[in-house]
């Protein structure tokens, strides 16, 4: 098979198809980790989930960049964690506060980093990282007060759905028409130990929402969670995703994934950042990737990526070992 360029390798997994090898895909890379695989300091563009220097090191196949609204809350920066200290989205009232605070979604300043970081998209999928409105509203209310209103006043977290979904589906617009690829949308919706809420919850108050503003996007869709979402696959699978993601070992077995789901989406990620690549040696990282590779990738409909993205403490050898073992192993004859 003649070598695909970067972005013909991820649509075509995208469809379920089979590439030229097992394309490589990160919605985020570390700031700190790009400079550590690079030898030097870089400085990304606002916006950018990493910038593309790092194709000199990584056979990465895409770019990224990230529209997802700000939580409506005092947030504290630790790493790569975002810790919510002071929910701010408490009552009714706050709701047109949050219009207001949010940024102009029809502002052409908003997209300018955008359309200079896609002057640097070359021969690479460009993915826009976006947002459905709804890990926002939980985000912004604290968890448990979520949980708790869900069941007492839903009306109010549903209005709550309806503003950031509406702010989502401006960007959304603007988006579908700008140089971008596919898109990745980070909805996070389970725990490890299952779903955060019941699965009738979902189909109820949520999946409405969520088909709403995803029926707005002309792209292909990566739909991503953390935890174990087996209980709501089904109505994740009514959003239309091409690829479902990151797929958290050990909760998410890929391999039955691929005998269940294999015909109907695309499989992206499953790398471990337990352990693997953050704590492991890069015989670890070795073995797991290639097995990855062989038995998931087999037949295409395999993207393959970290559980996560690349976070700061991951090891650098073990990145780097990473790339060695698609480029060695990736390939399909």
């Amino acid at each position: 098979m003649e070598q695909m360029k970067p972005r013909e390798r991820v649509l075509t997994a995208l469809k379920r198809g089979q590439a030229d090898r097992v394309p490589w895909v990160e919605n985020y890379i570390h700031p700190s980790l790009v400079s550590k695989i690079m030898g030097r300091e870089i400085v990304p563009i606002p916006g950018a989930r990493f910038m593309p220097v790092i194709h000199e090191k990584l056979c990465i196949d895409n770019i990224t960049y990230d529209f997802r609204p700000p939580i409506y809350a005092q947030v504290e920066k630790r790493g790569d964690l975002e810790m919510i200290k002071e929910p701010w989205l408490k009552g009714w009232e706050d709701l047109d506060k949050i219009k207001k605070w949010l940024p102009d979604p029809e502002s052409d300043a908003f997209y300018a980093n955008a359309k200079e970081y896609l002057k640097l998209k070359g021969d690479y999928a460009a993915l826009a990282s976006l947002r459905l409105g709804i890990s926002n509203v939980y985000n912004s209310m604290g968890y448990e007060n979520f949980v708790f209103a869900l069941a007492d006043e839903p009306e109010f977290v549903e209005a709550a759905f309806d503003v950031f979904g509406e702010w989502c589906s401006k960007v959304i617009e603007r988006v579908n028409n700008m140089n971008f690829d596919f898109c990745w949308l980070s909805e996070d919706i389970a725990f490890q130990d299952g779903p955060m809420v019941t699965p009738a919850q979902y189909e109820k108050h949520i999946l409405p929402h969520a088909k709403k503003v995803a029926e707005k996007i002309a792209l292909p869709k990566v739909y991503h969670s953390d935890g174990d979402y087996l209980p709501v696959m089904d109505y994740i699978l009514q959003l239309k995703p091409a690829a479902i993601a990151n797929l958290e070992p050990p909760v998410m077995d890929i391999f039955k994934l691929k005998e269940t789901y294999g015909d109907r989406v695309c499989l992206l990620g499953n790398i471990d950042l337990h352990h693997t690549l953050t704590r492991g040696t890069t015989e670890e990282t070795i073995a797991e990737v290639k097995e990855k590779l062989e038995r998931v990738g087999k037949g295409g409909g395999y993207i393959i990526a970290s559980s996560n993205g690349l976070v700061a403490y991951c090891k650098p050898e073990n990145v780097l070992a990473m790339n060695e073992t698609i480029l060695k192993y990736g390939w399909y004859k």
